[in-house]
């Protein structure tokens, strides 16, 4: 059994979310009370966050796409969409590259196909480098506030608890594994099954006009930019991302949706 730790709430088509980094599944309780009357909602934690254990030596997102993917092929779910929130998306990426035939539909929730350019790896690098030296909290203490639009947001001190519960192992080895990660703009292009991204229109991780470029690489692409919002929407504007997956997931099921 792939050691993988979820939830699975309500009943219906499978809806996986998978959260960023220095998060846990618990980044969606909220947004899956407002899903879970519509759909089945599984929220995990990712290998090395929360519950799941960290794969042994030096991993690529690839080869965690491919452990998720076991994963998803052991509980058996049929046709489920993956939904993933920023590394949560690369990780999506993966597992679809992979196998699009597991998944009925995919998305990005201020996520992005586009590698590290030269200047975010010198600035992993550095993180890579600050956190040897300083440890996860003092990092956390200026991220989590440079992910939000609204200052002082309500849910910042829960994100800022599970963010510092992040061990410096798997803190590590995923900034690696991010800054190393290859372009993943085919997988849009290609795909045969719909997807979804969404965007903040005041994100600084990972600009609007970025996505709404990735966007146009196939029309089967719904886009939607959220205003007022930074990178956390499930919590900035967690109406608004409500009502977007629902439409998404309605459209999905839709015959000749593929």
């Amino acid at each position: 059994m792939s050691p993988i730790n979820y939830k699975i709430r309500g009943k219906g088509l499978p809806v996986i979310l998978i959260h960023g980094f220095c998060e846990t599944g618990e980044i969606w309780d909220a947004l899956a009370k407002s899903l879970v009357d519509h759909f089945q909602v599984i929220t995990i934690d990712l290998p090395g966050f929360g519950k799941s254990p960290l794969p042994k030596g030096n991993f690529t997102l690839d080869e965690v796409g491919l452990l998720l993917n076991g994963w998803v092929a052991e509980q058996g779910f049929k046709n489920p969409i993956l939904l993933g929130h920023s590394l949560g998306g690369y990780v999506t990426l993966a597992m679809v590259k992979q196998n699009s035939e597991l998944y009925a539909g995919f998305g990005l929730i201020h996520s992005t196909a586009r590698p590290d350019n030269d200047l975010k790896k010198v600035n992993r690098d550095k993180v890579i480098e600050f956190v040897h030296e300083h440890g996860v909290k003092p990092f956390v203490n200026s991220f989590v506030p440079s992910l939000y639009y609204t200052k002082d947001h309500p849910s910042m001190d829960f994100v800022h608890k599970i963010a510092s519960s992040t061990s410096e192992v798997t803190f590590l080895s995923y900034t690696a594994a991010m800054r190393d990660r290859p372009s993943s703009e085919e997988v849009i292009r290609k795909s045969t099954i719909p997807v979804l991204i969404v965007a903040g229109q005041n994100d600084t991780v990972v600009e609007s006009e970025s996505l709404a470029e990735q966007a146009r690489l196939n029309d089967k692409v719904i886009f939607h930019n959220l205003a007022h919002v930074g990178h956390m929407g499930m919590f900035e504007a967690e109406p608004e991302l409500t009502s977007v997956i629902i439409e998404f997931v309605s459209r999905v099921t839709k015959p000749g949706a593929g």
